[in-house]
């Protein structure tokens, strides 16, 4: 895979998926009561790695224990444990079939895991029941890009911003599609939007400095580069993009990895 990739930011966060205590409780009548809800309840506020240790006790503990299945996924596909988010999302979707939070965190962890083809169904089953869930809707853009179907891709993240208008990691996500198609001149204007937005991701500041590097302003995007990198590692990955447009045989394919 290369080195120095346009960054989707297919898996944003979760802003409510904890679980009721009845949501919970669904087929795990008999371990509800020794649930510790206040744990659980601060349990967010930890690090990566101490929310993943938490959950996978909990999962062992109460294993037919929905709000336990979830947490432990989501903690893990947050954690970067996205092969293993996948496979308890879907034991879990197994007992619970109709539970969309699973659902999402299955397919942002599918489309994480570069698993786009998998992850169609489950994102697009919820887009469809949560018509307000512009989250969902880029995470679908996403996975389409990844198959090559970038105009259905803009499409889904044009229904994203219709719902959050403006929002900096959905215009990531839709320059970034313009990368992948070979188009960063269009990809140009719609990345410097983002990054220059309050709350904007550092991505779309890499991504920025990918567009203009691929149409030649590199000294311009060097200079983005260090904002987030040491100036060798800016200088490394620009020298490696100008590599791409030096007839040395690479494409702008290159770009999506193998």
């Amino acid at each position: 895979m290369s080195r120095f990739l346009p960054a989707l930011l297919a898996a944003a966060a979760l802003s409510a998926c904890a679980a009721s205590g009845e949501r919970a409780e669904n087929g795990a009548s008999q371990q509800s009561a020794r649930v510790d809800r206040e744990a659980r309840g601060q349990i967010g506020r930890e690090d990566a790695l101490t929310q993943m240790a938490f959950w996978a006790a909990e999962y062992q503990t109460f294993p037919n224990d929905l709000e336990a299945a979830q947490g432990f996924a989501e903690a893990l596909r947050k954690g970067g444990r996205t092969e293993r988010a996948v496979q308890i999302a879907a034991e879990a979707l197994r007992r619970f079939p109709d539970d969309r939070a699973l659902m999402t965190t299955l397919g942002y962890a599918l489309v994480a895991a570069q698993q786009p083809g998998d992850a169609l169904r489950p994102l697009a089953t919820v887009a469809q029941a949560e018509p307000q869930n512009w989250r969902v809707r880029s995470a679908l853009g996403a996975a389409l890009d990844q198959l090559g179907r970038f105009e259905e891709a803009r499409m889904a993240y044009q229904e994203a911003l219709a719902l959050a208008p403006d929002d900096p990691r959905v215009l990531t996500n839709l320059g970034v599609s313009y990368i992948m198609s070979g188009d960063a001149a269009s990809a140009e204007p719609i990345l410097r939007q983002a990054a220059g937005m309050a709350g904007a991701p550092p991505q779309a500041r890499q991504n920025l400095a990918i567009a203009l590097a691929l149409t030649g302003r590199f000294a311009e995007a060097e200079q983005i580069q260090r904002v987030d990198l040491p100036p060798a590692q800016a200088a490394g990955n620009v020298s490696y993009l100008r590599g791409l447009l030096s007839g040395d045989g690479r494409r702008w394919g290159d770009l999506g990895g193998s």
